[in-house]
């Protein structure tokens, strides 16, 4: 009897699993940031300092295409604001299409407006939100800006669509981490934590300062005690070890950010991840395509290893860690519980 052949995302499945296994290169999720534009100014970030050349809808779209035949299965897309661009919610459409899992990064002002249409085409949504109304206004620089982020949450859980909240902390909110928590409980959606960076796109120069390896360490144990009362920290227990570990918990020369994981630039430069795209002359997309970009990035230089929540996590679930690849699977199928913790 002839068997029929396995469809495309049982074929993609297989082939990530023993990519994984084997450490193989193989481009199983990319981060996808559409632009460096945002309507915000936050204390903390300087992306939009980069805003500049963006590929094309169909640039995009035909990448990913590229890419999916080559083994995608996720696509996460993020800014700046990646709403700014009139084509977002079309190129998260057309992502689904080719039977992508698709996550949308966010700070909520102008994603309102676009729930219904996104909803049918969005696995998550992840709302950026910096503590309760004044701290989170205050690093924003946007009165208002914490209401309608809660009210997007709101409204995204309510159209089935698994919310995430992720929160940047700085010297001046490590305070938020309880207020958060609850929020968290209150609305039913799962938070998300990560120190900040001194600059978004240099490793090198490390954390803010304030955020010394005792200072990570207290954050992690009370997320850990959190999270063993079942309430709906979203980290794995494996980043919450690197946290507590940080800067020295892990090696930037053994992530898989450039081998199974990788972060597509708005002008189509392919770099492992954010913090090292300063560091040398990386592929173009532009110039080769999207296959071929993954297919020619060069290896990462030896460093400590960062503290960014989605690229702990994205190494731990590749790397098969038990553990992150339950907790990757319990936030997609099973929503955090409004009302009580989880």
């Amino acid at each position: 009897m002839r068997l029929s052949p396995l469809p495309r995302q049982g074929r993609n499945l297989a082939g990530a699993l023993l990519a994984c296994a084997g450490n193989v290169r193989r481009p199983l999720s990319a981060a996808c940031i559409l632009t460096h534009r945002c309507n915000f100014r936050c204390t903390y970030c300087d992306i939009p300092d980069r805003a500049g050349s963006e590929l094309s809808s169909d640039q995009w779209l035909s990448g990913l295409r590229e890419l999916r035949d080559a083994g995608l299965l996720r696509a996460s897309f993020s800014g700046g604001e990646a709403l700014l661009r009139a084509d977002a919610v079309s190129i998260i459409k057309g992502a689904k299409e080719l039977g992508l899992t698709t996550s949308l990064n966010s700070n909520g002002w102008l994603t309102h407006a676009q729930l219904v249409e996104l909803a049918p085409h969005l696995d998550l949504l992840m709302v950026s939100l910096d503590g309760p109304a004044a701290e989170h206004d205050a690093a924003r620089r946007k009165p208002g800006s914490f209401a309608r982020a809660i009210q997007v949450l709101r409204e995204a859980r309510a159209l089935g669509i698994t919310t995430t909240s992720i929160t940047v902390l700085t010297p001046a909110n490590l305070h938020v981490v309880e207020p958060i928590l609850q929020l968290a409980e209150q609305n039913g959606y799962w938070a998300y934590f990560q120190p900040a960076y001194l600059e978004c796109f240099g490793r090198d120069r490390g954390l803010q300062p304030g955020l010394g390896p005792q200072v990570l360490a207290d954050i992690s144990q009370r997320l850990v005690a959190a999270q063993s009362l079942g309430r709906p920290v979203g980290a794995s227990p494996g980043y919450l070890r690197r946290l507590a570990l940080t800067p020295g918990g892990s090696r930037c020369e053994n992530c898989r950010a450039g081998r199974q994981f990788v972060t597509i630039m708005p002008d189509g430069t392919f770099v492992p991840c954010h913090l090292t795209a300063d560091e040398r002359t990386w592929p173009s997309a532009a110039d080769h395509g999207f296959a071929k970009a993954f297919a020619q990035m060069p290896a990462v230089s030896p460093g400590g290893g960062c503290a960014i929540s989605p690229y702990q996590e994205l190494d731990l679930i590749f790397g098969l860690n038990p553990a992150a690849v339950r907790t990757a699977l319990r936030r997609l199928l099973k929503p955090a519980t409004a009302g009580q913790p989880h």
